[in-house]
């Protein structure tokens, strides 16, 4: 069983835990052993509105610009390959050798604040050289028949 609370730490003020006296029950509930308590700053995970917007109007729109560019991107998990290939690379070190590697990042890691850079960096690319205009994610947009 898997018990898990939430704190805050406030500026100038002690750490408390949300809901301490239900916590403390849950912990009484347990079978007898050693357990482990870890704390951990909550990071805001990005959201499902972010992928969607991503997926369904970032990528979409900037294959076309890629592909009127001259990039043989067919499909749009290619895309994603090369937006994170640009914009979400990470290093990682041969501990042996010192060698550096850059691979792509993972969007499962990325923070609601790192998913907007990487849009943002996205969209600012597609406008200054590829010549074309993504709207923002609260934009309106008119569809001509």
């Amino acid at each position: 069983m898997k018990v898990e609370a939430f704190a805050i730490k406030e500026k100038d003020k002690s750490f408390r835990v949300v809901n301490a006296g239900m916590f403390r029950d849950e912990c009484d509930k347990l079978t007898p052993g050693r357990y482990r308590i870890i704390v951990e700053k909550k990071r805001s995970n990005k959201s499902q509105q972010q992928l969607g917007y991503l997926f369904a109007c970032i990528y979409p729109l900037s294959q076309k610009l890629l592909l009127d560019a001259g990039w043989e991107l067919p499909t749009i998990d290619e895309v994603d390959a090369y937006w994170k290939a640009r914009f979400a690379e990470r290093e990682i070190v041969n501990r042996d050798t010192g060698e550096i590697m850059k691979i792509p990042g993972l969007k499962r890691q990325f923070t609601t604040t790192d998913m907007m850079s990487y849009i943002e960096s996205i969209r600012n690319y597609c406008s200054e050289y590829l010549g074309g205009y993504i709207p923002g994610p609260g934009e309106q947009t008119d569809i001509n028949f």
